[in-house]
């Protein structure tokens, strides 16, 4: 039986990694809000499914750059500046968008938050949270960082649901509704940026103060860096295009917004499930292991929920086996940090390398969403969501390949490190 108790340097610094997954639960829920509200979002604001697209690729485009170069910062900046500026980048691009804007202020506005959610905000989580465990706990800690990141958001979307409902009932303009929601998440942006202000002020120590390009390179010139950077890229593919199961259920299953939204709420606490779990299992078995299982699984309940008669009657057994999907896909997704430790990367360039591999979790931004809209405006909404959903098995066919190449490669180098150690002790003979 798996056991929940919390130990060493993981049990000391929980409560420092939950303020961390909180903030990162609400700092993404601005730019995001126009996938859990999609109808109404694209209605209001007199966008097409293209257009819609187009928003998420520029906060993509802009993700890629920022992330490059963020990695490094992060290697060099104290944890407590780099997430108190990037909230409040945030919530004041949330401000922004309160103003009556056309389609190019709304490009602006995803524009600062294409840098404000990234940059260096992202590697300097994933570092501190390395740093505040020892490597036997990592996947615990990568779970509840993870894990805690969606609990938070499945709370904070669940009041900004009520707030929604409330502001529709007393006033007939729903876009007043709309309005109060970005306000709330704004809001949230601003608290958590104050708490980690004051809470983060004595854990600086967690932070190296070494910033260097120099460790850019050397981290380019591995081969681990490389995979690892694959599979999140594959991850982020599958978590952006699993969001358009929920219009989904409205535009093909008839469901109403209130049971979209509803079901985006679901998905966060599934979610989190998911996450926690996958980090006890990655302890008990690694992280090789942990992700060939999770690959597998998301590919088989894929096949399940393509192979549902497309009608109103399998509207809940489609919504059950969405959140059971995004479950097994969880426990997978957080593990992807846990393989710096496995390919010995070095702990000092985390920052660097987490940089890397969010700036290929970030080019999926660039384009899923648009693929996804222009393949919804050409085809019949039926044939263009089953384009949609074949990419995405197709996509977790690679993440599996990927990671069974990852295995291949870790016993490549074992192999090679013990021959080096065979010849060492080959060599004492003859000093």
């Amino acid at each position: 039986m798996i056991g929940l108790k919390l130990q060493g340097k993981l049990k000391k610094n929980f409560s420092l990694i939950c303020l961390v997954a909180l903030a990162g639960s609400v700092i993404f829920a601005l730019p995001l809000l126009r996938l859990e509200y999609y109808g109404s979002y694209m209605k209001e604001y007199h966008l097409t499914n293209t257009e819609m697209g187009i928003l998420a690729s520029v906060l993509g485009v802009f993700g890629v750059v920022s992330y490059l170069f963020g990695g490094v910062v992060a290697d060099g900046i104290s944890l407590r500046k780099i997430v108190v500026c990037s909230l409040l980048g945030t919530g004041a691009g949330g401000l922004l968008h309160l103003l009556p804007l056309s389609f190019k202020g709304l490009l602006l506005v995803y524009a600062l938050w294409g840098i404000s959610t990234t940059f260096a905000f992202w590697p300097a989580s994933v570092k501190l949270v390395r740093l505040a465990s020892d490597q036997e706990d990592e996947g615990k800690a990568y779970g509840y960082f993870e894990g805690g990141q969606n609990i938070g958001a499945g709370l904070a979307a669940a009041l900004a649901l009520i707030l929604f409902r409330l502001a529709s009932a007393r006033v007939s303009n729903p876009f007043f509704a709309m309005k109060v929601v970005i306000l709330f998440y704004s809001f949230l942006n601003f608290a958590f940026a104050l708490l980690t202000f004051f809470f983060l002020e004595k854990e600086e120590k967690l932070d190296s103060k070494n910033p260097s390009f120099k460790g850019l390179f050397q981290i380019l010139k591995r081969k681990e860096i490389w995979i690892i950077s694959l599979v999140a890229l594959c991850n982020h593919i599958f978590c952006i295009g699993i969001a358009y199961y929920i219009p989904f259920s409205t535009d093909v299953l008839g469901a109403g917004i209130a049971f979209g939204a509803a079901l985006g709420v679901a998905r966060k606490f599934s979610s989190f499930l998911g996450n926690v779990s996958g980090g006890y299992i990655r302890d008990k078995i690694g992280t090789t292991n942990m992700m060939i299982l999770a690959f597998s699984g998301m590919i088989v309940l894929q096949i399940m929920l393509f192979l549902y008669p497309k009608t109103h009657a399998f509207l809940v057994l489609t919504a059950l086996s969405f959140v059971f999907v995004l479950f097994v896909f969880h426990m997978n997704y957080a593990m992807a940090w846990t393989m710096m430790s496995e390919g010995v990367i070095p702990v000092e360039y985390t920052g660097t390398a987490a940089g890397i591999i969010c700036m290929f979790g970030a080019i999926p931004e660039s384009f899923v969403s648009l693929l996804a809209g222009n393949l919804l405006d050409q085809y019949r909404v039926h044939t263009g969501y089953a384009i949609f959903f074949l990419i995405l098995m197709a996509v977790s066919t690679f993440g599996l390949i990927l990671v069974i190449l990852w295995k291949e490669l870790l016993k490549s180098n074992q192999h090679r490190e013990n021959l080096d150690e065979k010849a060492l002790e080959e060599l004492k003979q003859y000093v």
